[in-house]
C-alpha cells in the first residue's frame, strides 16, 4: 500500500487537533515533540511514481482526478522540508507564545508546500498555494508587533491580487488543453494559441510572488525580518520550496518548446536581478534580521537562475542550491534568535558576545561561510554547480554576477559577525547579556543545520545523486552562440 498522501494528510489532522487544545500548554509541548519526530520519518513512507486519489488514474485516454507525482528529487525536497520543520518545531517549544497557533499554521505550511511540489495537478497546487499565503501571514502576526501586523496584512493584500491572477492563468491553460493534470498539458499545448503565452505569463507572476523574486522582493524580505527569528527561518523555507516546485512545473509544460525563449529569458532576469537587489539591500542595513532577510532573497535569485537554465545541470545546481540554502540560512535566522534574546536585532547595539557563547558564535560563522560560497561548506559546492551551469550555456557574464554577489555576501556577513560577536562592549552591557538565558533547544537546531552545512560540503554527492534522473527528463541540452 502506498502511504504517500500521509506527507499531507498527517500534518493536517495534527494541525486540526492542536488547534483544539488550546490553552493546554504541556499536552501541546508533548504532541509537538512527537510530531516534529514522525515528520522525520514521513518522507520514507511513500513510493515513487503516480499517486492518483481515489484510484481515478488514466480514464479514455486522460488521468482523471488529483495526481501527484513522487520521485527521488522531490524525495529530496520533502526530507529537507521536514528536517528544517521539526527543528523550528522543536526550538518553538522554548518560546512563550500562542504555541498552538504556531504548531497548527506550521504544521498547515509544512502539507501545502508538500502538496506544491507533489503535485501533478495545476489546480490543486494552486489551492495550496493560497493557504500557504495565508499560513506566512499567520505565522508573521504571532510576533505580535504593530510592524509584523502591517507586513502580513500587506502581503495577503498584495497576495489577493497575484494568486488571482495566477488562478486566471490556470484557467487560460485549462482552456487550451481541456485539463488541468500537467502531465497531460504538456502533450496538448498548442504553440500558435495565444491563451498559452497568457497562461505562462501569469504563472510567473505567481512564481514572482510565493518566492519574492522582483517586483514583490521587498514585502517578502519584510515578512521575514518582522518575525521571529526562527519563525523566519520556516517561512524562507517554504518560499524556496514554492519557487522550486513552481519552477519545476514551468519547467516541465514548456522547456524545450519554440515559444519559451522569451518567458526564458524573463526568468533568468528575474534571478539575476533578485540576486543583485537582495545583496545591495542587505549590504545597507544595520538590523540583523532585515539583512538576514534581503540575503535570502539575493540567494532565492541564484535558485531562480539557475532552475531558469533549464538544462539538466542547471536544475541540478538550482535544486541543491535551494536545499543548501534553507539548511544555512535557517542556522542564521535561528543564530539571530538566539542574539535577539540578549539584545534585540539592532547592530549598533550589539557586540561583545564572543566570550559569552563562543561555541554558537562558531556555528553562526560557519553558516556565513557557508553563504558567502566560502570551501568546503554546502554553499560553495551548489554555487560552484551554478556557475558550471551558466559556463555550460555560454552565459559566463551570470557566472561573473554570481562571483560579485558572493563577495557582496562574504562582506555583509563578516561586518554583522564583527558587530555582534567582537565589537567591544562597556561592562554594564555584559553584566546585561549575563542576565539573559541562550534558549537551548534553538542551539541545539542550530548544531544540527551546522553539521549539515559540513557533511554535505564535505561529500555533495548525498544530495545531488537524488536530482539528476529528474533534472534529465526535464532539462533540456543547448549552448547559446
Amino acid at each position: 500500500m502506498n502511504f504517500l498522501p500521509m506527507i499531507i494528510v498527517f500534518p493536517l489532522i495534527m494541525a486540526i487537533i492542536m488547534n483544539l487544545l488550546h490553552g493546554k500548554e504541556k499536552a501541546v509541548k508533548y504532541l509537538t515533540f512527537a510530531t516534529a519526530i514522525i515528520l522525520i520519518a514521513l518522507p520514507f513512507i511513500g513510493e515513487y511514481g503516480y499517486y492518483y486519489f481515489s484510484g481515478h488514474g488514466v480514464v479514455d485516454g486522460w488521468i482523471s482526478g488529483i495526481a501527484y507525482l513522487y520521485n527521488p528529487a522531490k524525495q529530496a525536497v520533502i526530507i529537507t522540508l521536514s528536517l528544517i520543520a521539526s527543528l523550528v518545531l522543536i526550538t518553538g517549544m522554548g518560546e512563550k507564545l500562542k504555541n498552538n497557533m504556531f504548531v497548527t499554521l506550521s504544521l498547515m505550511g509544512f502539507a501545502s508546500i508538500s502538496a506544491i511540489v507533489l503535485a501533478d495537478d495545476i489546480f490543486n497546487l494552486y489551492v495550496f498555494f493560497e493557504i500557504i499565503s495565508i499560513v506566512q501571514a499567520g505565522l508573521v502576526f504571532l510576533s505580535g508587533t504593530e510592524e509584523a501586523y502591517k507586513a502580513g496584512l500587506r502581503y495577503m493584500i498584495i497576495g489577493s491580487v497575484a494568486a488571482a491572477l495566477m488562478l486566471l492563468g490556470i484557467t487560460f491553460l485549462l482552456a487550451s488543453t481541456g485539463t488541468l493534470n500537467i502531465s497531460d498539458m504538456k502533450h496538448h499545448l498548442l504553440t500558435d494559441n495565444p491563451m498559452v503565452y497568457g497562461g505562462l505569463l501569469l504563472l510567473i507572476v505567481g512564481l514572482a510572488y510565493g518566492s519574492g523574486l522582483p517586483p514583490f522582493h521587498n514585502i517578502k524580505a519584510d515578512l521575514y525580518a518582522r518575525s521571529k527569528g526562527f519563525i523566519s527561518a520556516m517561512l524562507q523555507t517554504y518560499s524556496k520550496f514554492v519557487l522550486v516546485g513552481l519552477m519545476l512545473i514551468i519547467l516541465k509544460l514548456f522547456n524545450g518548446l519554440s515559444y519559451f525563449s522569451s518567458a526564458h529569458a524573463v526568468l533568468i532576469a528575474l534571478g539575476v536581478l533578485a540576486m543583485v537587489f537582495g545583496v545591495v539591500m542587505a549590504l545597507l542595513q544595520s538590523d540583523y534580521k532585515k539583512l538576514l532577510a534581503y540575503h535570502a532573497i539575493s540567494q532565492g535569485g541564484y535558485v531562480a537562475t539557475g532552475l531558469a537554465l533549464g538544462t539538466p545541470l542547471g536544475i541540478v545546481a538550482g535544486i541543491f542550491h535551494a536545499i543548501n540554502h534553507v539548511i544555512y540560512k535557517s542556522a542564521l535566522f535561528l543564530g539571530a534568535y538566539i542574539v535577539s534574546c540578549k539584545r534585540g536585532s539592532n547592530l549598533h547595539k550589539l557586540g561583545g558576545l564572543l566570550p559569552l557563547m563562543p561555541y554558537v558564535a562558531f556555528m553562526v560563522l560557519c553558516a556565513k561561510l557557508a553563504i558567502s560560497g566560502v570551501p568546503p561548506f554546502n554553499g560553495f559546492q551548489s554555487k560552484w554547480m551554478l556557475a558550471e551551469a551558466a559556463m555550460q550555456v555560454n552565459m559566463p557574464e551570470i557566472a561573473i554576477i554570481m562571483i560579485i554577489v558572493s563577495i557582496g555576501t562574504f562582506v555583509s556577513m563578516m561586518k554583522a559577525f564583527y558587530l555582534i560577536y567582537l565589537k567591544p562592549v562597556d561592562e554594564e552591557t555584559l553584566k546585561e547579556y549575563q542576565g539573559k538565558e541562550v534558549p537551548k533547544l534553538a542551539v541545539f537546531s542550530l548544531f544540527v543545520l551546522t553539521a549539515l552545512c559540513i557533511i554535505i560540503g564535505l561529500d555533495p554527492s548525498l544530495i545531488t545523486n537524488y536530482l539528476w534522473d529528474y533534472a534529465r527528463e526535464i532539462g533540456v541540452n543547448y549552448c547559446l552562440k
